[in-house]
């Protein structure tokens, strides 16, 4: 992934959630590439980006030893279905390997069964951890 890729995941995200969210990226994505630029990685078919996945390496947060982050992966509507999201992660997972990181983590939304389902099938399981929260309106 490169800075000049930015655009194209914008406009990836969109048609995936079906609103835009650039602020979000021009704002993550720099200090993702900064941190750990090999985990950061977009698919692309005849020069055009139609998917991407952002990640790191990172620990001790909440008592979690080092750790692989899947942050955010996406794939153009157009294009899912292709394997690309399995390539992408598959990448993600050896660079991980590689690393000496023998855990991947992620989040997923408990209502995104879909999600839950696609994160399954590449072996991801529940985990230890429980998101709590508090709202407060």
């Amino acid at each position: 992934m490169k800075l000049e890729d930015i655009p194209y995941i914008i406009r990836i995200d969109e048609k995936i959630v079906g609103h835009p969210n650039e602020a979000k990226y021009r704002d993550k994505i720099p200090g993702y590439i900064a941190r750990c630029p090999e985990a950061c990685l977009v698919a692309e078919v005849e020069g055009t980006v139609v998917g991407f996945l952002l990640g790191d390496i990172r620990g001790w947060d909440f008592g979690v030893p080092l750790s692989g982050w899947l942050e955010i992966l996406g794939v153009d509507p157009y294009w899912q279905g292709k394997g690309i999201g399995k390539k992408l992660t598959q990448a993600f997972l050896e660079y991980c390997k590689g690393n000496g990181i023998e855990s991947v983590q992620t989040m997923v939304n408990w209502n995104e069964g879909d999600l839950i389902d696609y994160f399954r099938a590449l072996g991801f399981k529940r985990s230890e951890y429980l998101n709590l929260q508090k709202k407060l309106t």
